[in-house]
């Protein structure tokens, strides 16, 4: 069955106001993750959105009509949420209220289970068939105004810190100065916390949450400025997304480090401590061609997902691995988490830093990447590629040209009625040319 609420890698995400991300609807949704999730007791945690204030209420009191003791922690990350639920041995089940990357004019549920990894495909299916099945009638508007409080619950911050001192060592930094990007997110309080309960000395350059700024020009997908402030004081930069599982690096020399060049950073260690086991990572098809040649020349093997740090976490079981990334920032490290956690692989990187010697602009893999460009479009339909007119002629024609040297991957979006479009290889012209041909026939036979 597919999915209509849910998303194939992320929880429900959508406009707020707008089903599902309605008051009654919310409710229902409680009451169905209370019982197709077997949530009784459950830990809440939210981004910096506004919406997130209202929202928690009607979830929660959904969940308290199916017999759930509900405990809201009020301003969190979502790593945290599931490093809690998962090392405490107190929740069954967290939600945590969210659209990570997205502009505050969404929002989004993340639904974890008692071991902090989140439900599975068929706990999600059988959430919307009851929520189907009931025909809510949504007749109660969204408050207008919300006044945002980002409150922060002390001790879910101490346990966090003692958490990633078990796995890192309680050895700090002396003091180092890094610069922060929390992107106005969850990171930006609790994040920074931890970072300085590690002593480190932290440049903060997102500005203060608003409950309407989260991710707006600041962190992760923006790392610019982070990478300008990193290049003039010669620093360290991390960038996270709102809800602080993402992590972007900007180096000394203001470089930015993406995923594929983390996990390489990491990867690398791992390999030279005897840790790294099969000496295998594993990635996404939206790794770069180059990333990839450069880590089996060092003897890495990489074995691909689709997308998703859901799918990268369950590939990496799948292998008896525990590394893998995407291209965006999301890193799965099973030692420390099921899921993704800028917090805490910034403070891996650090100790990997630290314990080198170094600069991290020294530990630079040194390659170039491939030409690589995307495309997304919105669509109508989400009808299979191979059987959209001219399509399958076009990528074979595609693969010849580049003769070996390039590749075409296309997938449609597990959260919008949308395609993405990648191309990668040694000639800019070709991708370009070859890129807008393929956008050309999707809008032509399916575009919105």
């Amino acid at each position: 069955m597919e999915k209509r609420i849910f998303g194939s890698t992320d929880g429900i995400r959508g406009r707020v106001g707008e089903a599902p991300l309605r008051p009654k609807i919310l409710a229902n949704l409680g009451r169905q993750i209370a019982k197709k999730a077997y949530a009784q007791k459950v830990l809440m945690g939210r981004d910096t959105r506004e919406s997130g204030m209202w929202m928690a209420d009607y979830l929660q009191e959904g969940l308290e009509a199916e017999g759930a003791t509900v405990e809201n922690f009020g301003v969190l990350p979502t790593p945290a949420v599931q490093a809690i639920i998962q090392n405490s041995g107190e929740y069954d089940a967290g939600v945590m209220l969210t659209a990570s990357h997205n502009p505050a004019t969404d929002n989004g549920i993340k639904v974890f289970g008692a071991d902090g990894d989140k439900i599975t495909d068929e706990q999600e299916l059988a959430i919307e068939e009851a929520y189907f099945a009931d025909k809510v009638v949504d007749d109660e508007d969204a408050p207008d105004e919300v006044r945002f409080v980002p409150e922060l619950r002390e001790s879910s911050l101490k346990f966090y810190e003692q958490l990633v001192a078990e796995k890192i060592g309680d050895k700090g930094f002396d003091g180092q100065k890094i610069v922060l990007d929390a992107a106005s997110g969850a990171g930006h309080v609790f994040s920074k916390k931890v970072f300085e309960e590690f002593e480190l000395d932290v440049e903060q350059i997102d500005p203060e949450p608003t409950g309407k700024n989260i991710n707006e020009g600041y962190g992760a997908l923006y790392p610019e400025k982070l990478a300008e402030e990193t290049r003039e004081q010669g620093l360290i930069g991390v960038a996270l997304d709102g809800d602080a599982d993402r992590i972007v690096l900007a180096d000394e020399e203001g470089r930015i480090w993406d995923g594929d060049r983390i996990v390489i950073l990491i990867a690398e260690y791992l390999k030279s401590l005897g840790k790294l086991p099969e000496d295998t990572v594993v990635l996404t098809e939206y790794s770069n061609l180059a990333t990839i040649n450069y880590l089996e020349d060092e003897g890495i093997h990489v074995a691909k997902v689709v997308n998703g740090d859901r799918a990268v976490a369950q590939k990496c079981r799948e292998l008896g691995g525990i590394l893998g990334g995407e291209l965006a920032g999301h890193i799965i490290y099973l030692p420390w988490l099921r899921g993704s956690d800028g917090t805490f692989m910034a403070l891996m990187i650090m100790r990997i830093v630290q314990e080198s010697g170094k600069r991290l602009a020294d530990l630079w893999a040194d390659y170039e990447n491939l030409p690589s460009r995307q495309w997304g479009l919105f669509v109508k339909e989400k009808k299979p590629v191979e059987e959209i007119p001219g399509y399958s002629e076009a990528v074979r024609e595609a693969g010849e040209r580049f003769a070996g040297k390039g590749r075409v991957f296309v997938r449609y979006s597990g959260t919008e009625n949308k395609i993405r479009i990648l191309v990668e290889g040694e000639d800019d012209a070709l991708v370009d040319e070859i890129g807008e041909g393929l956008a050309g026939i999707i809008k032509k036979e399916i575009g919105a």
